[in-house]
């Protein structure tokens, strides 16, 4: 980071709280393009943002720390719902923990005191600490348990709070040290960024036997449905029968990201003892050479099987499997989002897994760790960040139209996106879009394709970086090493 500004941090903390305080305050400067510098104790002249009790003299930006915040961490105790201190920051309802009653911020000349503490507020969403202590309780494993949140309990599942975490930090810093305030730029000029990737469940969904059992539930189903069944009966037989082609269609996809100049990470599947065979395609001789043929040169991900996420053997096995083929996978996303945060993230730097994009909700579009930014985990029990890069997971195809999530139609889903769309390029940040392969079927999914390449118009249009996870990293890896 050397052609970003050094920063100096003046850290007066317990020991064991250090860490946690770095973390957060490294990754809001790796946002706001700055070089932090961290110094210990309870002076330095020089130090341009202190953290810790009431100081001695005056900094130019001081961020309140209560001393109990350090034992709640080490009590690993969940933050109490009543205490959640809501103000508002430009048109924004957010939430902050920790925090002392009053504004945000007061301005006492050229120095000011922020009475909401952003740093351990920052490192309860961006740890997923509400979910780390369900965990500790001996929950059952997989999905996380969206009701649980604190973001559904208070409605800000869609608010990026970390990211305005930031943009009030930057608003601090241009009232007091106007010379660390830097533009948020994407590959040097781009006003946001746009991640694409696809998860591909099955190479081919609509395999004979599959077709047969999808015309037959069509018939017989017919009186209680009608006009549903009798549009989904003939084009299903018309479609699948003379015009759809498993490989056709994903080639459509690839090259026409490539004719609109952007390019998506592939997730594929390399689990062989799924429940479903379809999804057992990486055992197949024929898929294994479409494979290659097709995303040979593409950025390829492993979606891992459920079970990859807890036990590094299956991860590393199937991770084997991609390999064999010749492709390079260094990201993962997991099955039906199954994921334990401290659990999963060891096993994926264990693997030499480069970056991960599964956190997010199934149920929501959103923000499960309150940013909309890569970061780097935090591993609470050796008490230092990961080193796997999360990409958050923010918006997903079937969280949109499926009736068991927001069934959403097209029109308000478009309406969505456009709104996030919105955001991202309001604070310079970063948009992921998962589409499956399945949701581009014109018949079981109209319009859904279209959605897709109406998003990536749009992002064009207002100047975003749209491109794979793969690239979205290498951008984090220049800003953080």
């Amino acid at each position: 980071m050397e052609r970003y500004p050094n920063i100096n941090i003046l850290l007066n903390l317990p020991q064991a709280y250090i860490p946690k305080a770095e973390f957060v305050l490294r990754t809001y400067c790796y946002i706001l393009r700055l070089n932090p510098k961290f110094i210990y104790g309870t002076h330095f002249e020089a130090a341009h943002l202190y953290y810790g009790p009431p100081p001695d003299r005056e900094y130019s930006i001081r961020v309140h720390f209560d001393p109990q915040t350090a034992d709640f961490f080490e009590r690993q105790e969940l933050y109490p719902l009543e205490q959640v201190n809501f103000c508002k920051f430009r048109e924004n309802h957010i939430p902050f923990l920790f925090s002392q009653g009053g504004d945000i911020i007061s301005f006492t000349g050229d120095s000011c005191i922020f009475r909401k503490d952003i740093i351990a507020s920052g490192f309860y969403f961006l740890t997923c600490w509400h979910e780390y202590v369900f965990s500790q309780k001996g929950l059952p494993r997989g999905r996380v348990d969206y009701k649980e949140s604190l973001q559904y309990r208070w409605d800000f599942t869609e608010t990026p709070v970390v990211d305005i975490y930031c943009q009030i930090l930057q608003y601090a810093m241009e009232e007091v040290v106007p010379e660390f305030v830097r533009d948020i730029a994407w590959q040097e000029d781009k006003t946001f960024a746009l991640s694409l990737s696809h998860d591909i469940d099955y190479w081919n969904f609509w395999d004979a036997e599959t077709l047969k059992k999808t015309l037959h539930y069509n018939l017989h189903s017919f009186f209680s449905r009608p006009l549903n069944a009798l549009y989904k009966f003939f084009g299903h037989l018309l479609h699948k029968k003379l015009i759809y082609n498993h490989f056709r269609l994903l080639r459509k996809i690839l090259n026409q990201e490539h004719d609109l100049g952007v390019k998506s990470t592939w997730f594929l599947m390399a689990g062989e003892d799924f429940a479903d065979p379809r999804q057992n395609y990486i055992k197949e001789i024929s898929v294994k050479e479409e494979i290659i043929d097709l995303l040979g040169q593409e950025d390829v991900g492993l979606h891992g099987s459920p079970e990859s996420a807890f036990d590094k053997d299956v991860l590393i096995a199937e991770l084997d499997r991609l390999r064999a083929l010749g492709l390079n996978p260094t990201g993962f996303r997991t099955h039906y989002l199954h994921f334990d945060y401290q659990k999963s993230f060891s096993n994926l730097e264990a693997a030499g897994i480069k970056y991960d994009s599964t956190l997010g909700y199934w149920e929501s579009i959103g923000f499960r760790t309150g940013i909309s930014f890569p970061f780097y985990p935090f591993n609470i029990a050796e008490n230092r960040p990961f080193r796997v890069l999360e990409i958050p997971l923010i918006v997903m195809d079937t969280t949109l139209h499926s009736a068991k999530a927001m069934n959403m139609s097209f029109f308000a889903a478009n309406q969505s996106l456009t709104r996030l769309l919105k955001v991202a390029a309001s604070y310079q940040s970063h948009l992921s879009l998962l589409w499956h392969n399945t949701s581009f079927d014109p018949i079981d999914y109209p319009l859904w394709g279209r959605l897709y390449w109406k998003t990536i118009r749009k992002a064009i249009k207002d100047k975003a970086w749209v491109t794979s996870l793969h690239d979205i990293y290498e951008e984090w890896v220049n800003l953080s090493y």
